[in-house]
């Protein structure tokens, strides 16, 4: 049959206790600490994962307002740019209107000039055929006579 004994069962509960004191010291607290460290560790590793997101929001936020600054920038000097090209074709075309219309004067002059020229010529020839053909008539052909025949043609021509 079982017996029990005081002794034997005080003798367990000491040892017990003491069994308790020493796995708490040696056992317990060692593993509390580790796992304390690991627990920091991992604290730790998560708070510089937020500080990183939150960093790179941030440089998120300044990449998106430097993109805009360069599509206004963009909009800015393409519409810079149309302008200064629109100015151009103006002044170009403007150019082009003058240039035509001094070539068009000039032209212009210059049919004058070669009609007056035409004209000269042909009186000229018409005076020399006159006194030709008035030496002819006349049957004389002295410089007097040429030259009265040609003062009275050109006097009619004038006239004209």
């Amino acid at each position: 049959m079982l017996q029990l004994d005081v002794w034997n069962v005080l003798f367990t509960v000491i040892n017990l206790l003491i069994l308790f004191v020493l796995m708490r010291i040696f056992l317990y607290k060692p593993v509390q600490k580790i796992i304390a460290a690991r627990q920091a560790e991992a604290d730790k590793q998560f708070d510089e994962a937020a500080a990183k997101q939150s960093e790179a929001e941030e440089l998120k936020t300044k990449y998106e307002a430097v993109l805009s600054d360069a599509e206004n920038e963009k909009k800015k000097v393409v519409a810079e740019a149309r302008k200064t090209a629109d100015e151009e074709y103006q002044r170009i075309v403007t150019d082009a209107h003058k240039t035509a219309s001094q070539i068009k004067d000039d032209a212009e002059a210059e049919a004058i000039s070669q009609k007056e020229q035409i004209l000269k010529k042909a009186e000229k020839e018409i005076a020399d055929m006159v006194v030709d053909a008035a030496a002819k008539v006349v049957g004389s052909n002295s410089a007097d006579t040429n030259a009265a025949l040609y003062d009275t043609f050109l006097n009619k021509a004038g006239d004209k």
